[in-house]
This record gives C-alpha cells, structure tokens and sequence, in this order.
C-alpha cells in the first residue's frame, strides 16, 4: 500500500510534539520553568530581575534557557544546513542526541536544577531546529503559540473561500492534539514513576533516534540496490 509522504513527515511531527509536551510538563511541574515555549520566558526574565526580590537565580535560570535554547536551534543549523525537509540529512543522529541531553538533565535534576533545565533547552531547540519547513507549512514541535497561530490561518482562509489543503489544517490540528494529548501523557509518567519522565521520554527519543537511522541507512538503500 503506498503511503502520502505527508502522512509520514506528518506521524513523525506529531509524535515529536507528544514527546516535547510530555517533557515540558516534567519540568514545568518540577521547577515551575518551561523549556520549550520561551515567550512567557522572555518577558519574566524582566520579571524576576526586579532589584526590590534581591533574588537573581530565576532571571538567570530563565536567560541560561534562553541562550542554551538558542544554541541548540544553532547547532541544528550548522549540523542540518537547511530547516527545510530532507531525508538526507542526520535526523536519526540528532534525535539521538535530543534523547541524550534529556537522560543528561535527568541525570542532573536533583543535583542542579540550573543545569537540568540548561540541557533540557539545548536539546529543545535543537529538535525545533531540525525540520521547520515543508511544502509551503511550519512545523513546529516544542511550543503551541505558532500551531494553533497556523492552524486559525488555515481555517480562516478555507472559510474566505481560498484554496487551502486539507491534509494542512488536518496536520495544524493533530500536531496540537498530540502536544496536548503529551502534557496528558507527561503527569501520567510522572505519577506512575516518580517524576522520572525525562528519563522515558528521552530513552524513546534514543530509541525512534536509532530506528530512524537504521531504517535510512540499512533498509532504503538495501532497497534501492535491489
């Protein structure tokens, strides 16, 4: 049977953003810092450097997630070269990565909240530099502003009367869900395992990482000598 390329960019999407909600969750409920959706980030830096709190550890935890992000979504493009789609490019590579930083700052989190948080940013931003563009769409996979943003567009001009493909709302609308549907999936690790779900979701990031990889390096081109 053969299967829409968009289907299967659009499945690979989705499952990122579950991941990312899912992590996002852990450390929203474990320090009170998200490290995926700098927005509120960027101005509560302000915030936390009032000079009356005469406490600087939350402005400089929030501007190290801010620059550890940056250098993450830098490292994907000196690594990736081009945010738009292509299979051969080291996706596989980079989501293993992605899931080692994650083991790392889980790894750190009782010991330095700062650090855990810092690398939990890298490998945020490195997954949300990896593949930002394909046919004519944004993909997004750490943060919901840009998806429900797309995807209010998308209906918007369907509504107006012009030619807007079905497959991208229903992609706008999935890739939402499934970061919901993660944040949903986030508390419930969280509570059956301790607060250990950096620890799964960076394992299965490990995992689809290395499948990925095997699949591009060993399958299709076994295929194509074939």
């Amino acid at each position: 049977m053969k299967i829409r390329k968009e289907y299967l960019i659009g499945a690979a999407a989705c499952l990122l953003c579950l991941l990312s909600g899912a992590v996002n969750v852990h450390f929203v409920r474990l320090f009170t810092f998200s490290v995926g959706n700098l927005t509120g980030d960027t101005f509560r830096i302000l915030i936390e450097f009032d000079p009356s709190q005469k406490d600087y550890h939350a402005a400089i935890t929030l501007t190290l997630i801010l620059l550890f992000f940056l250098a993450g979504a830098a490292t994907a493009g000196a690594t990736i070269h081009h945010p738009r789609f292509d299979l051969e490019r080291p996706y596989g590579r980079s989501l293993m990565a992605i899931g080692g930083l994650f083991l790392l700052a889980a790894l750190l989190e009782k010991d330095s909240a700062m650090a855990a948080l810092s690398f939990a940013a890298f490998a945020s931003g490195l997954q949300n530099g990896l593949a930002t563009r394909y046919r004519g769409i944004i993909l997004r996979t750490t943060h919901v502003t840009g998806i429900i943003t797309d995807l209010g567009q998308s209906i918007g001009m369907k509504i107006a009367g012009n030619l807007v493909d079905k497959w991208k709302i229903g992609l706008h609308f999935f890739l939402f869900v499934s970061f919901f549907g993660g944040g949903i999936l986030g508390m419930m690790i969280d509570t059956a395992t301790g607060d250990k779900t950096a620890v799964v979701i960076g394992s299965i990031y490990l995992l689809f990482g290395t499948l990925f990889h095997w699949v591009k390096h060993y399958v299709f081109r076994w295929h194509d000598r074939e």
